[in-house]
């Protein structure tokens, strides 16, 4: 992880003071929203002080609970597990890229990122800031604006390492219930349409973080992220805590 702090420490000698350390995750709970057709959490006691003089709760959750990343197992049958994953991919420079105009099921294209592609060196991780996580908990989350194929593409073009947004997915989120939810009504065709984006960056070893929060609050343009996972084996992916480092 030091590495990540090399060009920051020399200038904020009091960095904790000084520079900006932001959560950016979900809490987990028993009632958090998931994904359609996710495994619903549930949080217990498994010891408590008053029978056992300590405390220990047992945790059961899907591996996309919550603030999460994704490894390419996640739809590559043969792609790398989060445990295979070297630490340092979880942690690096990011673009924080406003996309907090786009309305529901807007697509975010490679227009609404080409004027901030120079920026984007290899390896740096791009952020969208939809402002999609207002709504959380909310119906309305679930109609998020959504990365295009195009847009991925131009992406993986400048050498991206890691996509986050803070909403629930960067492809659309389809709905269990379509026929019969009228908010499901602007939705393409999953079987037709799929999960592109997806497919384009975990297929290019591009890792993806879903349902961040609080960029609302960052003053900086570029930083430090870290979003380090749980090391569970052979996982598609884990829950993590995720946190902005920057000026």
């Amino acid at each position: 992880m030091s590495f990540a702090f090399v060009a920051i420490l020399p200038a904020y000698p009091n960095y904790t003071e000084k520079m900006q350390v932001i959560d950016l995750t979900h809490t987990i709970h028993d009632d958090i929203q998931n994904y359609p057709g996710d495994p619903k959490p549930l949080i217990s006691r498994g010891l408590t002080h008053e029978k056992d003089d300590c405390h220990v709760d047992i945790l059961k959750l899907g591996s996309h609970t919550g603030t999460h990343v994704d490894a390419p197992y996640h739809f590559l049958k043969d792609g790398q597990r989060i445990d295979e994953i070297a630490v340092q991919r979880f942690i690096g420079n990011g673009i924080l890229i406003d996309v907090s105009d786009k309305s529901e099921r807007e697509l975010i294209d490679s227009a609404d990122l080409k004027s901030s592609a120079s920026e984007i060196t290899k390896g740096d991780f791009v952020i969208l800031k939809t402002g999609w996580d207002r709504y959380f908990g909310t119906s309305k989350y679930y109609l998020h604006p959504y990365l295009s194929a195009d847009g991925a593409r131009l992406l993986l073009e400048r050498g991206v390492s890691l996509v986050g947004v803070d909403a629930l997915s960067v492809d659309p989120t389809y709905y269990a219930n379509k026929d019969s939810d009228s908010a499901a009504k602007d939705l393409p065709d999953e079987a037709s349409y799929g999960y592109p984006v997806h497919d384009l960056l975990l297929s290019n070893n591009v890792l993806i973080v879903e349902n961040l929060c609080n960029l609302d609050t960052i003053n900086a343009v570029k930083g430090i992220y870290s979003f380090l996972p749980l090391k569970l084996k052979d996982s598609d992916g884990s829950p993590i805590r995720a946190v902005f480092y920057g000026g």
